[in-house]
């Protein structure tokens, strides 16, 4: 069964919107060369809390364009 182009826009429609937000692009940047936790990804860009770096990982988790998981010993 193949798509129709709408069909397709559709499926893209989460990855337009995660990467038409220049901070995420610029995080995606930083997270392209190895995996980087969450304190990390805050300490790069200081004028966003941690709330606001989980809001934009969470844009970028469920546009698949990054994976998430839990460290070990993290409670």
């Amino acid at each position: 069964m193949t798509k129709n182009a709408a069909g397709i826009a559709g499926d893209l429609d989460p990855v337009w919107k995660a990467l038409s937000d220049p901070t995420r692009r610029a995080i995606l940047d930083f997270l392209r060369d190895r995996p980087r936790t969450t304190s990390e990804v805050v300490e790069v860009f200081p004028h966003l809390t941690r709330f606001g770096v989980m809001k934009h990982l969470e844009v970028l988790r469920q546009s698949q364009l990054v994976q998430s998981r839990e460290a070990a010993g993290s409670e």
